[in-house]
């Protein structure tokens, strides 16, 4: 079954999501002072690589030239923002994960409306749903997190 140009690039999108996933927690580890969430955001970071590159395979098996290992402008203007503000307030962790909960609601946002799509084929869907899952089990966590603080 070849992949219409909307769906590949809504795949492409969300490796771009995928990736500015795995740098946005990388950069969020470098931040935190906890322990428990160093570990943490390393392991939502690997998380977000091993999607990205699983969407990537997808795509390469269906004919479509594997995009290249980048994120996008919206991320990296993020991973700014988490700075400056991690500067502000003297990195405070609790405002680490906010824009951690913040990035994973717009991942989720774009898993969701992909998978509203009728014409998916099955193993994709089965596959994107195993990625949502694994971010909302993950943005649970983060906010579990912040209502004990």
């Amino acid at each position: 079954m070849s992949l219409d140009q909307k769906l590949i690039g809504s795949l492409q999108h969300l490796v771009t999501i995928g990736v500015d996933g795995e740098e946005g927690y990388t950069k969020a580890a470098e931040m935190v002072s906890s322990k428990n969430l160093l570990t943490e955001f390393e392991q939502a970071a690997t998380s977000r690589n091993i999607q990205a590159e699983a969407i990537r395979n997808y795509l390469s098996e269906n004919g479509v030239a594997k995009p290249e290992h980048e994120g996008g402008f919206g991320g990296a203007l993020h991973r700014a923002w988490l700075d400056i503000k991690g500067t502000l307030s003297n990195r405070s962790d609790t405002v680490v994960v906010s824009s951690c909960v913040g990035g994973d609601k717009s991942a989720i946002e774009a898993y969701q409306d992909i998978l509203k799509e009728d014409n998916l084929p099955h193993d994709l869907r089965k596959l994107l749903t195993d990625h949502l899952e694994a971010i909302q089990s993950d943005l649970k966590n983060l906010e579990l997190y912040l209502q004990e603080k």
